[in-house]
């Protein structure tokens, strides 16, 4: 006789577990300038930590592609796209950044 799905994975799901280990900053940095494609774009930044960010945009990159950002009074900073949905955008920076 087969297993019901709710007696081997459980009825409840599974509960959500932070696994970032940096704080996430909301307010520090406005907005950044996204080189994306080639194109660049004025975006809304939503938090930032030291190694990444999450900003608002209706752009649709690939997961992985590779972009530039800028915030203001700082060089421009290399990042990978880490994920996409629902009109945000999460950059992981290819170093960590000091943010101060």
């Amino acid at each position: 006789m087969a297993a019901r799905a709710d007696e081997v994975l459980g009825s409840a799901p599974a509960p959500f577990v932070e696994r970032r280990s940096e704080l996430r900053y909301e307010g520090l940095v406005e907005r950044g300038a996204l080189t994306f494609r080639g194109d660049d774009h004025i975006v809304p930044v939503i938090n930032i930590s030291s190694r990444g960010t999450m900003i608002e945009s209706d752009l649709e990159p690939r997961l992985g592609e590779s972009v530039v950002i800028r915030f203001e009074g700082c060089t421009p900073i290399h990042a990978f796209v880490r994920w996409a949905r629902e009109g945000r955008i999460g950059l992981n920076f290819g170093c960590e950044m000091i943010l101060g």
